[in-house]
């Protein structure tokens, strides 16, 4: 059993090559990654469980966490002799839409929890509390739901997807969920980012707006406020079957067929970006956190740690665990979608459309995708 350290990275695998998979592998590569890894539960206080849960699709879309990985998870607290009044799964979330068939029960959560005898909440509505950022570069302080900061150990469980404007949605983007509202919405122009102006639409010397590379210090200011909290937290990615694209309807399902866990999620999402065949070193949100001092970007830097044997990971060896070809995200402009890397690994700005259109303003000439 390995014992759990808090700047490696744990990794187990399960066999697919389909691109949807049963409740049980889920929950049976939960289960087993868990109890193979040696780390400690808290003897009392609620256990907070936050999958990726915002918009309530069916599992199998892969745009959620799936069910069957968070009942892995439970049922491993459940062996250890947690009990179930301990246990919430919870996130903040865009709420149910039975119009749209998106609910707790459509999306396999309901019976989940009820088989179970489990909490499971939306926390839009429930209270907040204001937790400071210390040197915060867009924030100095975050509303982030009390069943977040008052409980004894958070499990952030998100699942391996792109996503249009972070590129790649892990553990750090995760977070987000727990942030009360309006702040949650960090993907959008903010009341803070208003004075901006036309600025926010400018290209900086990173080659990205000054909007997105503002949204990414935030996702690093939540990084930052999560880590003061104190509580002990687990990252643990549902990497069984992934997905590329916007995050949402526009996107496809590849097998992947491995989980990891770890404390530091710079690093866990370092090495699931690599995984998904992108570079994190140059995935701008990953950049700014190791420029940050809050994690590692180059997997080189991370150990790794196979949970079936116990051994290192070396490079080779993650390499021919990566997909060969990367999972890609887009965005979408006025042309149609495009990639957010080039072929030669250059990041291509989000919003290109909005860009552009500043750049005309200020007599520039306009940037192209591909």
């Amino acid at each position: 059993m390995a014992r759990l350290n808090d700047h490696d990275v744990y990794l187990l695998r399960t066999e697919i090559d389909t691109d949807v998979a049963a409740f049980d592998t889920y929950r049976s590569l939960a289960l087993e990654a868990l109890s193979a890894l040696d780390f400690s539960l808290p003897e009392s206080g609620k256990i907070t469980i936050k999958p990726n849960a915002t918009v309530l699709y069916n599992a199998d879309v892969r745009v959620v966490t799936h069910p069957g990985f968070v009942a892995g998870i439970v049922d491993c607290l459940l062996e250890r002799g947690v009990s179930v009044e301990r246990l919430l799964v919870a996130d903040g979330q865009s709420g149910e839409n039975p119009d749209e068939d998106f609910t707790w029960k459509g999306a396999g959560y309901a019976d989940m929890v009820e088989e179970r005898g489990i909490v499971l909440k939306c926390l839009n509505d429930e209270p907040t509390n204001i937790v400071e950022v210390t040197n915060g570069v867009v924030y100095d302080s975050y509303p982030i739901y009390s069943d977040i900061t008052d409980c004894s150990l958070l499990f952030n469980v998100p699942l391996a997807k792109c996503h249009n404007l972070g590129c790649t949605t892990l553990s750090i983007k995760n977070l987000m969920g727990i942030l009360g509202r309006p702040e949650r919405h960090l993907c959008a122009t903010q009341k803070i980012d208003e004075s901006l102006g036309d600025d926010l639409w400018r290209l900086t010397d990173t080659g990205l707006s000054l909007f997105e590379d503002r949204f990414y210090h935030k996702l690093c200011d939540l990084i930052v406020a999560v880590r003061s909290l104190g509580m002990p937290r687990l990252c643990v990615i549902d990497g069984v079957v992934g997905r590329d694209g916007t995050a949402f309807n526009e996107g496809r399902n590849y097998p992947l067929g491995w989980t990891l866990i770890g404390v530091n999620e710079v690093n866990v999402d370092a090495v699931g970006t690599y995984l998904m065949g992108l570079d994190p070193r140059v995935t701008p949100y990953l950049r700014v956190a190791n420029d940050r001092g809050l994690g590692n970007s180059d997997i080189r830097d991370i150990k790794v740690v196979d949970l079936t044997k116990g051994d290192t990971l070396t490079e080779a060896q993650l390499a021919r665990i990566r997909r060969q070809e990367p999972l890609m995200p887009v965005c979408r402009s006025e042309e149609g979608y495009y990639n957010r890397f080039r072929s030669n690994g250059t990041v291509v700005p989000w919003q290109i459309d909005k860009i552009n259109e500043q750049r005309r303003a200020d007599g520039e000439c306009e940037i192209v995708a591909g």
